[in-house]
């Protein structure tokens, strides 16, 4: 049963007062959907953001170039929305047909990609008690968004109207399985991964029909008896191995690969149950995503005891000199480069602090560096093919463990970990930059703050992250120099994306996490922000006039893009340019051209001149 209200009449649910209450005991979902025909306008040459790292092979660049190294000083906050009440806030962020998708532990929401309108939100009110209280946003395919629930169900909604399609119960919360990770789509499918490790589960990865919700294959990340890798478990241990998965995944279309991340083992910091390898946990595990099979697999830390697993999806990138390859950043602070063709590691690097990770915990204490919330998190590295670098966001936060003695039964839905953790005082953080057939760094910057967030690097010679104190920054690719920083008002830990509507780039982020058990740098009511170049017409301009435009065009413009329009000057031919750009979009890019067009406005051409040429140019055929 659920209780559907329209967007215009939200105040209705605060007058239900303690109805509302009464709503949540009977286990209801309260559901907002604005009317189905409100869209933001998305049209050719527009972008999306399809999937949690961008594409389905996760490197997360994006081509846009508006916004750009000559631009970047323009760009300004356009638009915030509260999306949730206090609480954690690490969604990726999803933008599909202009709409943008995120959502916290209870809630699923759409937005207008262009000014933060709420489109429909839905409330899911759990059916079990919640394990955890962490979700890292939606899937999208033919027009369904799917997530999974912090109490082990599946949920898919229409992604225009909000309307619940379809509910599996897919996970045991008794036992501490719950769904954190953003799922992802392809062939029909939607895979995900069980949450819960340290809970002493034992992870599986599963997929489900796109359009009814049914289960058709489950891979064990810990595997049973009869099962490969089943004899890196002594005895039982493989029960409540953990290998639990928390973040996304990476696919090949190609070949039909799903990269699967899957994280430690149980006990997390004692071994003594588990003597052995511990497959697959610490492990980047490749499946046959149609059928669910084993393909490969290689593991960056046998036998962990210090909680360093494999947790942020790993990408895939094609080398100049032809190799395929799989880059992946641990919690255990290094970027990894795998062979694909081999399975074998071409080079690993450290990325943050390193101490003492061979040293086993003791009663006493042993500091470890990185921490168990470092050195990566949930997010990727990102690929820049034009300066050919992986970059990374890291967390430089140590953790002294202490193991326990004597040691705690197994307790089915209790924390099975073995030690107790605490993390130093002082924390903070790094985006590095890496050769990406070396290895070597390119650059690196120090942040006062944990980097948790996604890294977004883009053809307009920008890359875009932020930290858990709150700022966002833009740097440039090649050196990493910083151009802008922005104070949000919250610590930002979920997506960091960029796309382009109606002819225009925007940059969207999450800001607000309050996550006090993990993460003292919490701050700030989860909130989307949108960012962009001022775009359209300044109040009282008039509308473009194509003759002074033409004039203007010669005076200024046909050195570069010869008469009429058609080239020939250095520059390219603006002929047919009005069906590859909105009006507002060419606006923009003539007030905000990339290098090595000259920027005329506003010390040249005024804001009536951009419109005036503007207007000529669409001429042009």
């Amino acid at each position: 049963m659920s209780l559907r209200v329209a967007a215009g009449a939200v105040s209705l649910l605060a007058m239900l007062g303690g109805a509302g209450v009464l709503l949540a005991q009977a286990r209801q979902e309260i559901h907002q959907a604005a009317p189905e025909e409100k869209s933001t306008t998305f049209g050719p040459g527009d972008t999306e953001w399809r999937f949690y790292n961008n594409s389905a092979d996760g490197r997360r660049y994006t081509e846009l170039d508006q916004i750009n190294t000559a631009t970047i000083g323009a760009m300004t906050e356009l638009c915030r929305v509260r999306v949730g009440g206090p609480g954690p806030f690490s969604s990726g962020i999803l933008m599909v047909e202009g709409r943008l998708y995120v959502t916290t532990r209870l809630s699923t929401v759409a937005l207008d990609a262009t000014n933060c309108d709420v489109l429909w939100k839905s409330n899911y009110v759990p059916e079990q008690a919640e394990v955890f209280n962490t979700h890292r946003g939606v899937a999208y395919a033919d027009g369904i968004v799917v997530r999974g629930t912090t109490d082990g169900r599946m949920i898919a909604y229409d992604a225009v109207s909000g309307q619940e399609k379809w509910r599996t119960k897919a996970a045991d919360p008794t036992v501490g399985e719950f769904f954190s990770s953003a799922p992802i789509a392809w062939d029909g499918k939607v895979f995900e991964g069980v949450a819960g490790g340290d809970w002493g589960i034992q992870g599986r990865v599963m997929a489900f029909d796109l359009k009814t919700g049914e289960k058709l294959w489950s891979f064990n990340t810990i595997p049973g008896p009869g099962e490969y890798g089943n004899d890196s478990w002594p005895g039982d241990s493989w029960k409540r191995g953990g290998g639990g998965t928390w973040t996304s995944y990476t696919l090949d279309p190609e070949t039909g690969e799903l990269f699967v991340p899957v994280a430690n083992p149980a006990m997390s910091f004692v071994g003594d149950a588990r003597k052995g390898d511990n497959l697959f946990s610490n492990s980047v595990l490749v499946l046959d995503a149609r059928t669910g099979k084993y393909r490969w697999h290689y593991q960056t830390r046998p036998h962990d005891t210090h909680d360093m697993g494999v947790t942020s999806p790993p990408i895939l990138v094609t080398l100049k000199d032809g190799r395929k390859v799989v880059a992946v950043t641990p919690k255990d602070g290094y970027l990894y480069l795998i062979d694909r063709k081999t399975h074998k590691l071409i080079y690993r690097v450290a990325a943050t602090t390193i101490a003492n990770h061979e040293v086993a915990p003791t009663v006493e204490g042993v500091r470890y560096c990185p921490g168990i919330y470092g050195g990566s998190e949930w997010s990727s590295p990102a690929f820049d093919p034009v300066n050919q670098t992986i970059t990374t966001g890291q967390t430089d936060w140590c953790v002294t463990i202490k193991r326990m003695d004597p040691l705690p039964p197994y307790n089915p839905g209790s924390l099975y970990m073995g030690g107790k953790h605490v993390m130093d005082k002082e924390s903070g953080g790094w985006i590095a930059a890496f050769d990406a057939k070396s290895g070597k760094p390119r650059w690196k910057y120090k942040t006062p703050a944990p980097v948790v967030s996604g890294v977004t690097p883009t053809s307009g010679g920008l890359t875009f992250v932020g930290d858990m104190g709150g700022t966002f920054y833009a740097f440039r690719s090649s050196d990493g120099e910083l151009l802008r920083k922005w104070d949000t008002g919250g610590a930002i830990a979920g997506g960091v994306i960029s796309y382009k509507a109606g002819g225009r780039q925007y940059v969207a982020i999450t800001s607000g996490n309050i996550s006090r058990s993990s993460w003292p740098q919490a701050s700030g009511i989860p909130s989307v922000v949108i960012y962009g170049l001022p775009g359209g017409n300044a109040a009282g301009v008039a509308a473009g006039d194509p003759g002074k435009g033409r004039s203007l065009y010669g005076a200024t413009c046909v050195g570069c893009h010869g008469a009429d329009g058609k080239g020939g000057g250095g520059g390219p031919a603006l002929t047919g340019v009005s069906a590859r750009y909105s009006h507002a979009g060419l606006i923009d890019v003539i007030k905000y051209p990339r290098a090595p067009m000259p920027a005329l406005y506003p010390s040249v051409i005024s804001e009536q001149g951009v419109a005036d040429i503007t207007a000529y140019v669409e001429t042009l055929k």
